[in-house]
């Protein structure tokens, strides 16, 4: 499983989101957990582009709940699954 956060910024990294995903790893020794760190824009593109890159097909990732200033639709995402 690889977590990913698409930030502009390392400054933007929540500061404890790899501490805690660490931990998930340990917790969870039979599931093999990634951090993710991309430089750049949630967007359609980047979904399309880690999709052919690992080889995952786009309905195979999940996004949580976007904020009300994602400027895109779940749709626009060609099938990203959505955590609430």
């Amino acid at each position: 499983m690889k977590i990913v956060t698409a930030v502009e910024d390392d400054s933007q990294i929540p500061p404890r989101l790899e501490e805690d995903i660490r931990f998930l790893d340990e917790a969870y020794p039979e599931i093999d957990i990634d951090f993710v760190v991309v430089h750049g824009e949630l967007s359609p593109r980047l979904i399309d582009e880690l999709s052919a890159k690992w080889r995952i097909p786009n309905n195979f990732m999940f996004i949580g709940s976007p904020g009300d200033r994602f400027p895109y639709g779940l749709a626009d995402l060609g099938g990203v699954r959505l955590i609430i």
